[in-house]
């Protein structure tokens, strides 16, 4: 029956002689009204205006026709090209699309905004006694106050504000004379916990930023211990976007005199007694350059090597060993030219420091109409590692320069078979060797100036295969299954250097159970390369599906891999290598959304006993639960294992446990229980409860609260 009245009411404006070139379309449920003599109309009972790509509705909606001019009244709704308006009463001018209206909201979620009047375009919007809020409107919404807004809505949707009081609810935070914010960034950053255990007694930690300018928000850690003091330190965020440049960096900092005793405060992991005067400063910046210029750096000054562990127990989880870096690359058609340096300014971990390193990286470019490619590298480092607390007096120094070069020659017999022979060749140089006599025994007697050459031989086998079934199974999701063969064989000699007692040897090999990198090309342990004879066969798999809409989802991936040694050297146990070294078997499976398997294993192959497993299963039901079982296991060394669950208990709570298992001890190292809910579209809280078994400094009972600003987008 509306949509009948409608079209009535239009079919009699257009009716109406000398009006249909000039009125816009109005509709209304109640018959309209018309004034001859002052062009005027007037529409009652949920009335419609429409200007082209503007759309007017209203309880009661008056137009002029001389002046384009039209008045709204009640429950008044602008919508255009998206965007949209609501108030008690509006005036809007057609030909000039300007507009007045009383008691207004307005925005884009999550930002919405409420006026007591404004004026201007729905682009650019003058709002008196203004609010904006970040989430739906609530009791404890945030939100900034402002008696004279400008909403602008062009390429950069923002608003700039005139004397701004920031606030949670109704209560203030803080007042800045003015400042512009551009809506797709949020207007803080809180993150707020509180709780006790015995080391630190009853605290508050918090991290709060609030926008300066439309790139940065500024802001301080501030944390409360009734054991230890007070931390106290700055805190940044930044993030800049333009035609040609995106920024991106974050900087957190802490300080704080600690009143624990010298038994709290214990030793580090050097054996040194901590100083009561402690702190940390994290900074982390990526900065790209059109599409060619990327810089990063890395800054992490800690005064020893438990402050975060105390304090910000969060980092540490992430960071044990705090690194310091930067580099800026440039990247060419076919090469890359980069330098990158490492420093140290922690004392209490041993750094292999680059002062700095220049590299060329020529990319694999095909040898004019030869059918070979060829790479090569180039590199200069000042490379220095000193011992300090470690072992006082011991330091190692040197100038070295490096330059690979690689050559290999695809040949394709069949479409299902490659051969590829390589050969390679490595020249490091070294002057100003300054050889540590603590890993090098007669160092003295080492010349400071240095050459060494390593050659590469070796070839690539790959055979490929495929097959396909038309396979259907609605529990999986599975649309046809595709099988994809592999099979492998990598060969590899490098020569014997002969020289390691001639090198101070600062890039060594490292504790790494990884496959091992088999191009010389790629070793990063430079300074102890040694003779390499081996052959890698593999045999991977690949199982997929078609994804719905478009393209393949991967169902499984199932890959083995033996190493045959014809020179051996010593493990990392100290005992002789094998010639049958190690096996590798690897697995992936996600045959559907609520299920995902992986598995990363290492067996020494001629006993068959497994010497690593690395495990994580995790089950989905739907929005409901997750569950994920984690096992890591190395030989003689770790056997532990987690378990982690999530219940979501309604739409705004859910429960969370972890659960960790030590098999060598025997114990339980920590279990957690907490429970998440959200406030409102704008806050989440979590209450924990945690227990410890033999933790070096934390509490073995813990009890906090997590209050952080959540994202109005996400769920729980």
């Amino acid at each position: 029956m509306r949509k009948i009245a409608r079209l009535t009411t239009l079919c009699l404006i257009t009716a109406l002689p000398g009006l249909d070139a000039a009125l816009p379309e109005l509709s209304a449920l109640e018959p309209l009204e018309f004034d001859e003599e002052s062009q005027r109309l007037v529409a009652r009972g949920d009335a419609i205006l429409s200007f082209e790509d503007t759309r007017v509705r209203a309880d009661r909606i008056t137009y002029y026709q001389e002046y384009g001019l039209a008045d709204a009244e009640g429950n008044v709704a602008v919508t255009q090209a998206g965007n949209r308006l609501i108030a008690d009463r509006l005036s809007y001018e057609a030909d000039k699309d300007v507009f007045a209206v009383d008691l207004l909201r307005t925005g884009q979620w999550p930002f919405h905004i409420s006026g007591v009047s404004a004026g201007g375009t729905t682009d650019d919007i003058l709002i008196e006694g203004s609010t904006l809020y970040y989430g739906e409107p609530g009791p404890f919404a945030l939100n900034v106050s402002s008696d004279q807004v400008e909403y602008v809505n062009a390429e950069s949707e923002y608003v700039k504000m005139d004397g701004a009081t920031f606030r949670v609810g109704n209560i203030p935070v803080f007042y800045i004379p003015g400042y512009t914010y551009y809506l797709n960034n949020s207007p803080y950053y809180l993150d707020l916990d509180a709780g006790y255990d015995s080391e630190l007694g009853a605290h508050i930690q918090s991290t709060a930023m609030f926008p300066v300018s439309s790139f940065m928000r500024l802001g301080a850690n501030l944390d409360l211990y009734s054991n230890r003091g007070v931390l106290v330190g700055p805190a940044a965020q930044y993030v800049y976007n333009s035609e040609n440049q995106q920024i991106v960096g974050a900087l957190s900092t802490g300080w704080i005199e600690d009143q624990g005793d010298d038994e709290e405060l214990g030793l580090d992991i050097v054996g040194q007694q901590i100083d009561s005067t402690r702190g940390f400063a994290e900074w982390r910046h990526k900065h790209h350059i059109g599409e060619r210029i990327s810089m990063t750096a890395v800054a992490s000054y800690w005064s020893d090597s438990e402050v975060t562990r105390d304090f910000r127990d969060d980092y540490y989880d992430d960071n044990q060993t705090p690194d310091n870096f930067a580099e800026a690359a440039y990247s060419g058609d076919n090469f890359i030219l980069s330098a990158f340096g490492r420093f140290r300014p922690n004392d209490f971990i041993l750094t292999q420091e680059r002062l700095p390193e220049v590299r060329f990286d020529l990319l694999p470019v095909p040898i004019f109409n030869t059918g070979a490619y060829h790479k090569a590298s180039a590199s200069y480092a000042q490379l220095r590692e000193n011992f300090d607390l470690n072992a006082p007096l011991i330091e190692g120094e040197s100038d070295r320069y490096d330059l690979s070069y690689r050559i290999e020659r695809p040949i394709h017999p069949t479409s299902w078979l490659t051969f590829t022979p390589l050969a390679g060749a490595r020249f490091t140089g070294y002057d100003n060797q300054q050889v540590d006599p603590f890993l090098l025994p007669g160092a003295a007697l080492v010349d400071d100036n240095f050459t060494r050459d390593i050659y590469e031989l070796g070839f690539d086998l790959e055979m490929r295969a495929f097959s396909s079934y038309d396979t259907v199974n609605r529990t999986w999701d599975i649309n046809g299954l595709r099988h994809i063969v592999r099979p492998v064989i990598r060969y590899r000699y490098y020569t014997d250097p002969e020289d390691l007692n001639e090198i101070a040897a600062i890039d060594r090999s490292v504790f790494d159970l990884e496959r091992p990198l088999l191009d010389l090309s790629d070793l990063r342990n430079i300074d102890q390369i040694s003779e390499r004879h081996l052959t890698r066969i593999g045999f991977e798999n690949l199982f997929q599906t078609r994804a719905k809409g478009y393209g393949s989802r991967t169902l499984a991936a199932l890959n083995f891999y033996q190493d045959v040694l014809f020179d051996k050297d010593t493990r990392y146990d100290g005992s002789d290598q094998d010639t049958f070294n190690a096996s590798w078997v690897e697995i992936v499976m996600e045959p559907a959304p609520w299920l995902k398997f992986e598995l990363a294993s290492r067996f020494r192959t001629e006993s068959m006993s497994m010497e690593e497993l690395r495990t994580r299963t995790t089950l989905r039901s739907g929005e409901i639960w997750e569950l994920g079982l984690s096992t890591d296991l190395l030989n003689k060394r770790i056997d532990q294992y987690r378990l982690d669950f999530i219940y979501r208990l309604n739409e705004r709570n859910a429960l969370l446990t972890d659960l960790r298992f030590d098999a060598d001890s025997g114990e339980f190292t920590r279990f957690r229980l907490g429970l998440r809910s959200r406030v409102g579209s704008t806050w989440q809280i979590i209450y924990f409860l945690t227990f410890r078994d033999g933790a070096r400094r934390e509490s073995d009972v813990e009890f906090g609260i997590n209050l952080t600003l959540a994202d109005p987008e996400s769920g729980i």
